[in-house]
């Protein structure tokens, strides 16, 4: 008859075996090459820096944005650096371990006793666990807060695909012990590098992206037009030979958005393919699973009309009416998709918050690709279809604008808002430094006087330091709105 030990050493030699299958450097003594890619965002860099901070570092971002690469070039790093022994991962979906909280300890033991040969209590040198998909476990937070509480020298990465599921979850239990790195798709900056060698990016695009943006930030500061605009127009010079290559990444990055797997996709047909099953797992697994959503098909519906709408400011009393759903369900379902990091929304610029949550909203889908699939218009055809496209670009600006003031301005939240008055609208506004920089997008070859209307009726009222108008290829300065080509304004975000 077999004992309950021997059953248990059993099931420990299994589960040690699949262990060994989540971190094949524990023998080979290196990460595989198809796990640990070339390729290293800026996020890659500033989670470089949380190597040495005890607190739980969580990485966020939509799906199949690129979280579990970043965990393995973080582990390529302390492999490479601290070695082999000295890095666990686990992925807690993996359907053969069927991770639980008790299950979640034990793994941390065996790690302890089979791997470090040690207590954690006797090691002196961090050691370095990922948990990928951390929001799969339920109670997660709680297993996390005892480990952190009992001080080892034990650096934890989580990452989830909702920040629903790591903000609410962990939220409360785990305040003051863990650091967020949320990602996102790539930004147009990045999809340029990621096509070009490292080297011959950082000769060319990395200056042009920092000098602009010390200019901007310098023309905001001295309420100065001229220092930001002499800025582009140098960059602008400094870039000539490129400009061709830039506008044909630029074209390929409307239609496809900055998902890094597509991005080395040729067939259109096939990147629409990917994109679709990156949102329905995201639908499905993130949302109405999450959430228990009871009309998932009132739900696909919802954001087949957000697409359509992109760029646009929403009734949504009527987009109920629609839907046939109750106006709190919609606002709920909404926001479960900003949780995903889907869409984002934009609210009209004043003061007064009273006025501002009175006021319709403009919600923007994050990534054109996404948008573009679930708009059902992720074909060549796009790119001739001047309405279709000015809803994609002011999509994107409002996204890199977000980025770009989260990183001049580092806060929780980015808000970003638009203007309206007397039938003429300012797209986007955001506060930098306490001072509105409005901005009006016209992705076309001819400017005219009424496209300006919008915001320099802005600029009556709130008195900016400058406006912006974004165009297709124009590049200029009148008084004080400075026109700059759409490519020369990524670049610098």
């Amino acid at each position: 008859m077999i004992k309950d030990s021997e059953k248990l050493r059993g099931a420990e030699t299994e589960i040690l075996r699949i262990l060994y299958l989540h971190n094949p450097w524990w023998d080979s003594g290196q990460v595989p090459p198809s796990k640990a890619l070339p390729f290293k965002r800026r996020d890659f860099y500033k989670l470089l820096e949380e190597l040495n901070n005890p607190k739980i570092s969580a990485i966020i971002g939509a799906r199949r944005v690129g979280k579990t690469v970043l965990m393995y070039q973080l582990i390529d790093y302390v492999v490479s650096n601290f070695g082999p022994k000295r890095a666990m991962y686990i992925s807690l979906d993996d359907p053969y371990l069927k991770v639980d909280v008790q299950l979640l300890g034990r793994l941390f033991d065996l790690y302890s006793k089979y791997i470090l040969k040690q207590p954690f209590s006797d090691i002196s040198e961090p050691v370095y666990i990922f948990l990928d998909e951390i929001q799969t476990l339920e109670g997660w937070e709680l297993v996390l807060k005892r480990w952190f509480d009992l001080g080892y020298k034990m650096k934890f990465f989580v990452s989830g695909s909702s920040s629903v599921n790591i903000l609410t979850g962990g939220a409360e239990s785990l305040i003051g012990r863990m650091q967020l790195q949320i990602v996102f798709p790539l930004k147009f900056l990045e999809t340029i590098r990621f096509r070009m060698a490292a080297e011959d990016f950082e000769r060319r695009f990395n200056k042009v992206n920092w000098r602009l943006r010390e200019a901007f930030l310098k023309a905001v500061e001295k309420n100065d037009a001229s220092i930001f605009y002499s800025a582009l127009v140098e960059q602008a010079n400094s870039l000539a030979g490129d400009i061709d290559r830039i506008l044909l990444f630029l074209q390929d990055y409307l239609l496809k958005g900055g998902y890094p797997e597509v991005l080395k996709l040729d067939s259109l047909d096939v990147v629409a393919e990917s994109l679709k099953t990156y949102l329905n797992l995201t639908i499905y697994k993130d949302i109405v699973r999450t959430f228990k959503i009871r009309d998932p098909i009132a739900f696909e519906e919802l954001i087949t009309l957000l697409a359509r709408e992109c760029s646009q400011r929403v009734n949504y009393s009527e987009l109920a009416r629609t839907l046939g759903l109750k106006r709190h369900t919609l606002k709920a379902y909404i926001y479960f998709l900003k949780t995903a990091f889907l869409i984002s929304e934009s609210e009209y610029y004043s003061r007064s918050r009273a006025k501002r949550v009175r006021k319709e909203k403009k919600i923007y889908i994050n990534d054109p690709g996404i948008r573009n699939v679930a708009a059902g218009t992720l074909n060549n055809y796009l790119l001739s279809d001047a309405a279709e496209l000015g809803k994609i670009v002011e999509a994107v600006v409002a996204d890199h604008c977000r980025r770009l003031k989260f990183d001049l301005e580092p806060a929780h939240e980015v808000q970003l808002f638009y203007w309206k008055n007397k039938g003429y609208e300012t797209d986007i506004v955001f506060d930098l430094h306490q001072k509105p920089i409005p901005i009006e997008v016209k992705y076309r070859d001819t400017i005219d006087a009424k496209d300006l209307k919008g915001i320099l009726e802005f600029s009556e009222v709130h008195k900016p330091p400058f406006q912006i108008l974004i165009t297709k290829e124009k590049l200029d300065i009148k008084d004080n709105t400075i026109l700059i080509p759409l490519w020369l304004f990524l670049l610098m975000c």
